[in-house]
């Protein structure tokens, strides 16, 4: 029953994920916001719907739940997806992606690694996070603007999926979307405690293995589909921008309703893993200005690694 609830949670958060992206953008083309803004905010905003979900609903009573899914979750998407995308097609990855994206994402995972010496991030900590954000657009867009669309990775995200319905279909997607994903994360939660207690895990390690990967789907789903429509160029930018996003929108705005505790043991090993994979990802983009095959298996065989060693943190009797 346990392992159903997560299964249904997975599904729903994908489901709910996907409706969002395909209203979303459908609405944002129809009431004209420009294509860059569509593809740094709308599509990652949708994409990560299920970690701000999971986070919300987490927050209140398992706030190590929703602190380890955002973790494991940049976790994932650094090694596990934009590996696996590598090992597809090697990502290209220009200096100003390089320089400008993972560098923010960088920032964004070392301000998180700092606050966590306080213990907790707060309010004040959500302000300086969301202001990181707000600071990001207004580089992207200094960066990006004059850019033409065929040769900026941000605009070419808002052609990620088609927009073309009427107006109340979309409203009605984006609608439906929030009430999918936000029932994805109730099962997701409740499926993953349930798990946890069979297999006595700690509820942070819920978070960042069970959840983590859960949230970590959408980001996958767009780097299949991106392939398929030709947007390869688009995907090492959109799986950085929506780190990003996680990291300084949806931690800022879940600290900001309520103080997220960060354990000892978050800050002292996960929070060191997901700035390191930050910081090893960049030299791997710069040689040859593209992510490939080669590298890519050597991130996802350091996700590997890294469950592996969450997995002996545990215990293996306890797992297998």
């Amino acid at each position: 029953m346990a392992f159903g609830f997560v299964g249904v949670g997975v599904l729903l958060l994908l489901l709910g994920s996907e409706a969002l992206l395909h209203g979303g953008i459908g609405l944002s083309k129809q009431i004209g916001l420009p294509h860059l803004l569509i593809g740094l905010v709308v599509v990652s905003a949708a994409t990560s719907a299920p970690e701000l979900a999971v986070a919300l609903e987490a927050a209140r009573a398992h706030p190590e739940i929703a602190v380890g899914g955002v973790i494991g979750g940049t976790i994932a998407n650094i090694l596990l997806v934009m590996g696996l995308g590598a090992l597809i097609r090697p990502l290209p990855s220009p200096p100003k992606v390089v320089f400008r994206d993972g560098a923010v994402m960088l920032a964004a995972a070392l301000a998180i690694l700092g606050f966590s010496a306080q213990g907790a991030l707060g309010d004040k900590t959500a302000v300086f996070l969301l202001a990181g954000f707000a600071g990001y657009l207004v580089l992207t867009f200094a960066t990006e603007w004059r850019r033409p669309a065929p040769l900026a990775p941000t605009e070419a995200r808002a052609h990620c999926r088609d927009g073309d319905r009427a107006a109340g279909i979309n409203v009605l997607f984006v609608v439906l979307g929030i009430a999918i994903v936000f029932a994805g994360a109730r099962c997701l939660i409740d499926g993953g405690i349930k798990v946890g207690e069979i297999y006595r895990l700690p509820q942070t390690m819920v978070g960042l293995t069970i959840v983590a990967l859960a949230v970590a789907l959408p980001e996958l789903v767009i780097t299949v589909t991106a392939f398929a429509r030709r947007y390869h160029d688009a995907v090492a930018s959109h799986v950085m921008a929506a780190n990003i996003f996680n990291l300084l929108v949806v931690l800022g705005l879940v600290a900001l309703l309520r103080p997220l505790p960060i354990a000892p043991p978050l800050a002292e090993t996960d929070l060191l893993v997901m700035a390191g994979a930050a910081l090893v990802t960049m030299p791997l983009m710069i040689a040859s200005w593209r992510l490939s095959r080669l590298n890519g298996l050597f991130l996802v065989l350091c996700y590997g690694g890294y469950l592996a060693w969450l997995c002996s943190k545990v215990g293996w009797l306890h797992l297998f």
